[in-house]
């Protein structure tokens, strides 16, 4: 029986080892993550822990989500650092408040989810939520700088903070700079390595493998062997982790004294609001990345993160979201339940616990260092540019949004940059001011049933404010049905808007719906994307672009054998979408597309350069691989085939799923072969196709009955490398069917 048809009860029993496994490199992840953000945060280092074994031990048995992990998120950290300042009492810390301030924000967060009120958070644009992201990496990144060269930035604001580095780069420990230096190294490489094994560790756990040893062996030899007791030569233990002599006795308590406070209502409000967010951004990516694609409800996990948020704060604890790198690892070690949840805390209190010596060894360096790489990729320029392909007034808004956030702090910069997308609709839509108001608050949304299809009429203004409307009008339509989305007469439509319809249009057609967009023939767009703000104006053509040498080989490699080639971006993936890759890698979108007849077999094939996801959000890796995928023609076993390494073997010996052959040791070795019909996949691989595949061992192959994916690399192939996975597909085929 196949996973999508089990209950839950079944899915625990059949994939607990899969969850447990996935949960030890999580919790391994979730520690100096854990540890970071809660000093970054200017919070005792043991509060990033606790909430991270809440989230595991009570977020668990409450929420709908299946493989999100529940824990601190790197975007409360100017929350809280803004809290303890403004809650302190001249020089004594303000954490007790900040905690009487999460827990509130968490009762609040119950009541969001109780009043199903969770689909509010929508209301914020794309736009304002990216710049919103943005601006908290600058400011992570701003503060994190400092300490990774050894200092503290004593500026009063992000854009201080970010001035002094140059000051600080001049004055560097180097002591410490070399942790941070090498450390950083390891968080940049990491994805570019392609090896199980050592993804199978976390980019931070690695991190924390050089980082511990430098320390230890530096306090050896420096303090013990060469005995130098000099501060400014031995490494200084105020830059390693300070965790309680008792972790119970250490733990802080909430104090209200200030709940009749403004700063203190202020410091709530902020809480509710980025942990909200961030955990309604997450649990959609992550609902992305489920191999099994179920879908959350973002209300009920509401109540769980609430609920988890209020108990961790309690025991002296940051708040608890759905944290997305987590959740990204989670699913890449194959995780299937919210077992590995449970599990991560578990994991997590035991590591803590017994290994509280070790966390003492790890330097605040390393740990700056992985927040400082996560800054930059929430600030990072492919943001920017991601967001003016998606439209020039999405770049707009983002860039308003992060400098309003940087001066004025995060609640009054987000407010700011929803002002300022509201503005530039306005003046997109050349309306009068209480026509456009008019057009958004009565916009007209129709639908009837027609001879052979199901239409839904478009009229007036839609955008984020009125996305709840639009979203209500979706619930209503039949399923399994021909639906035409009908854009004839609407005036202005927003990327949010244009996003969303695009999502439930895919989700739809694979319900076994039909999905067709019209009446867009008369609207100008910002940009390419079909995800772009539309008017409704004449359309302008764009500016063609330059064929870059991959572009090139591909085109004379199309002209060679009479192939059609086409350059331009698809982003309806469907027909990827059945191939279990990437069902937990999802597509972006393809483009450099070839497609002809197989030569010898005469079977139509697609070869194209695909930009598909590992991971989602912040701890995303994005690749762009070369893949070939035929039509059979004919009925053949489901199975995934690729290379077997070490990797594998140890996951075999723990009860993961592989195909052995007892006659034929060598492909047993090399090939991991894995199928729902396991008879039926040792019927299809005969001697000679085993012989086959062990000198080619180097192809990732599935097939879904009708269809065959072949690649064997994470980057664009040559025309050679085209040309050799074309001919290995083909006698891959003829060995296939030849039985």
């Amino acid at each position: 029986m196949k996973a999508e048809n089990l209950t839950n009860k079944e899915l625990y029993k059949t994939f607990w080892k899969h969850d447990l496994v996935a949960a030890i490199s999580v919790a391994l992840v979730a520690m100096p993550l854990g540890l970071g953000i809660a000093i970054a945060s200017g919070s005792p280092p043991i509060s990033g822990i606790i909430a991270a074994i809440v989230g595991g031990f009570v977020a668990t048995f409450i929420r709908s989500s299946h493989v999100a992990i529940n824990g601190p998120g790197a975007g409360i950290i100017v929350v809280i650092l803004t809290g303890n300042e403004l809650l302190g009492d001249g020089g004594l810390s303000g954490f007790p408040y900040v905690l009487a301030a999460i827990f509130v924000a968490g009762v609040l967060q119950m009541l969001i989810g109780l009043f199903k009120l969770g689909r509010l958070g929508e209301l914020v644009p794309n736009s304002v939520v990216e710049g919103m992201l943005a601006a908290i990496g600058i400011i992570i990144f701003a503060k994190q700088a400092h300490i990774g060269l050894g200092h503290i930035s004593t500026a009063d604001s992000a854009m201080g903070s970010l001035l002094e580095i140059p000051k600080s780069l001049f004055q560097l420990d180097p002591r410490i700079a070399v942790i941070t230096i090498i450390s950083l190294g390891i968080m940049i490489i990491y994805p570019k390595v392609r090896n199980k094994l050592f993804h199978f560790l976390p980019a931070p756990v690695w991190v924390l493998i050089f980082a511990i040893p430098y320390v230890l062996l530096y306090q050896y030899i420096v303090g013990d062997v060469m005995d130098i007791t000099d501060p400014n030569i031995t490494f200084p233990l105020s830059q390693l982790i300070d965790l309680p002599d008792d972790l119970i006795l250490g733990l802080e308590s909430p104090n209200f004294d200030k709940l009749g406070s403004a700063s203190f209502w202020l410091v709530v409000f902020s809480v509710m609001f980025v942990a909200s967010i961030e955990t309604l951004i997450s649990l959609k990516a992550i609902d992305n990345l489920d191999p099994l694609q179920r879908k959350t409800d973002l209300n009920k996990d509401m109540i769980a993160v609430g609920f988890s948020t209020s108990i961790s704060a309690l025991i002296g604890g940051l708040p608890v979201m759905a944290v997305i790198v987590r959740s990204s690892v989670n699913v890449a070690n194959n995780a299937k339940t919210r077992l590995s949840n449970l599990f991560h805390g578990a994991m997590l209190l035991i590591l803590v616990i017994a290994l509280k010596p070790i966390v003492e060894e790890i330097p605040l360096a390393c740990l700056a260092a992985i927040l400082i790489y996560t800054g930059f990729r929430l600030a990072a320029p492919k943001q920017f540019v991601d967001a003016y392909e998606k439209g020039e007034e999405q770049l707009l808004e983002m860039a308003f949004t992060v400098l309003a956030v940087l001066i004025y702090g995060l609640l009054w910069g987000v407010a700011l940059g929803i002002s300022m997308a509201f503005l530039v609709q306005w003046i997109k839509s050349r309306m009068t001011i209480r026509s456009f108001l008019l057009a958004i608050w009565k916009p007209r949304l129709s639908g009837q049933q027609l001879d052979d299809k199901y239409e839904i009429k478009l009229g007036g203004v839609f955008t984020f404010v009125n996305l709840l409307k639009t979203k209500a009008a979706m619930k209503k339509l039949p399923m399994n049905e021909r639906v035409v989305i009908n854009f004839q007469e609407a005036i202005l439509i927003d990327h949010t808007t244009m996003a969303y319809l695009g999502e439930y249009g895919k989700n739809y057609q694979s319900k076994g719906g039909n999905w067709t967009v019209r009446g867009l023939g008369n609207h100008e767009s910002t940009s390419s994307h079909p995800y772009s703000m539309r008017m409704l104006q004449p359309q302008y053509q764009l500016s063609p672009r330059w064929m870059t040498e991959h572009q090139r080989e591909m085109m004379k490699l199309s002209a060679h054998y009479g192939w059609q080639f086409v350059i331009g971006k698809e982003f309806q993936t469907s027909n990827l979408n059945v191939f279990p890759v990437f069902r937990s890698h999802p597509v972006e979108y393809i483009h450099n597309t070839i497609t002809g007849l197989l030569p010898d077999l005469n079977l139509y094939f697609v070869m194209q350069d695909v930009v598909f996801d590992e991971g989602a959000w912040m701890g995303k890796i994005v690749y762009d691989t070369t893949v070939i995928t035929i039509d059979l023609n004919q009925k053949l076993p489901e199975f995934v085939l690729e290379k077997e390494e070490l990797f594998d073997k140890i996951l075999q010996r723990a009860g993961f799923g592989d195909i052995d052959f007892e006659e034929d040791k060598e492909f047993s070795d090399k090939a991991l072969l894995r199928a729902s019909d396991v008879g039926a996949a040792r019927d299809l691989f005969h001697s000679e196709l085993r012989s086959f595949v062990v000198l080619n061992s180097d192809y990732h192959v599935e097939c879904t009955g009708g269809k065959l994916l072949v690649f064997n690399k994470t980057s664009h192939l040559k025309v050679q490398e085209m040309q050799a996975m074309m001919r290995y597909s083909i006698d891959l085929i003829q060995l296939l069917i030849k039985k």
